[in-house]
């Protein structure tokens, strides 16, 4: 006689199938299906996007070697747009960096709390709440790289903010890289582009 195999509940505890509801078995077995074809999905959007870059790395290869450069195939490492000869057809490899910033930032803040300190007769307490706030930090302890950057977009010439950017700079740090892969398409060339989504979102 075989051994009964027991369900286990959501407390972890050991429940004889006997006892398990009948929707509750279609529940999980329904469930573990989907989960197992979105699983299965994974793996196909994987092989597809290495798929992608092996192609265009061989292709920017047999360009690199053609212009005497080092042929050696390797998956495309910035931003390039490779287009087809009707111009109906384009696929794009966009690369995004994550930035961090290390112990100086802290140095980069105080250098601006110098700084507003300097004007406050001048500056709005409005002004002063976004500077400061781009500083603030998430649940995670993780800083906006974007609102911090974009202070280097304010036109401001006293010296005590440019020496905050300059900080800033230093501080930077590249900790990461993701490649997008866009496919587009069109009927004819005074047309806009359509993106091919491969988001399940957009299906």
């Amino acid at each position: 006689m075989s051994e009964v195999k027991m369900w286990i509940n959501k407390r972890g505890d050991q429940v004889h199938p006997d006892l398990v509801p009948h929707e509750e078995k279609l529940k999980t077995e329904l469930v573990q299906k989907i989960i197992g074809r979105a699983e299965k999905g994974v793996n196909i959007m994987m092989h597809f996007k290495k798929y992608v870059t092996d192609e265009i790395g061989d292709y920017m290869g047999m360009m690199r070697e053609k212009y005497g450069l080092d042929p050696m195939r390797n998956s495309p490492k910035g931003n390039l747009s490779i287009e087809s000869y009707d111009g109906l057809m384009k696929v794009q490899i966009a690369v995004q960096q994550h930035i961090d910033f290390d112990e100086k930032l802290l140095l980069a803040k105080e250098k601006i709390d110098e700084y507003l300190k300097e004007i406050t007769a001048d500056a709005g307490a409005d002004i002063q709440t976004l500077i400061t706030k781009v500083f603030d930090v998430d649940k995670q302890g993780n800083v906006n790289a974007k609102m911090i950057l974009s202070l280097k977009g304010y036109k401001i010439s006293h010296p005590k903010w440019k020496e905050a950017m300059e900080i800033i700079d230093e501080a930077v740090e590249i900790v990461g890289s993701k490649s997008y892969i866009r496919f587009m398409k069109r009927k004819s060339v005074d047309e806009k582009w359509e993106n091919i989504s491969l988001d399940f979102a957009s299906v």
